[in-house]
């Protein structure tokens, strides 16, 4: 027996594409889903003075199913995130 959820409109957003900049309309529901656009999640944003102090940390080799990865030693310190939106058409 399945059950029966009703959803009912909860929000509704603008937010801008981050590839082509074309404007989104978003609906969210009250069960925690949405509608209208892909969400990638959450980017920091570092200074130039934050990446600086992370390079002269350095790096070091990681390596993941038999290829060799450059890693960071130490992560910027983020100043602010960033959402991450895309319309469909970029999506696709």
């Amino acid at each position: 027996m399945r059950k029966i959820i009703s959803k009912s409109i909860k929000d509704r957003l603008e937010k801008f594409c981050s590839i082509c900049g074309k404007k989104i309309k978003i609906v969210c529901y009250t069960d925690k889903t949405y509608r209208g656009g892909h969400y990638f999640g959450k980017i920091p944003i570092s200074t130039k003075k934050e990446l600086e102090k992370a390079h002269k940390a350095g790096t070091m080799i990681w390596k993941f199913e038999g290829r060799e990865f450059q890693v960071m030693k130490k992560d910027p310190k983020p100043y602010k995130y960033v959402e991450y939106w895309e319309c469909g058409k970029c999506y696709r």
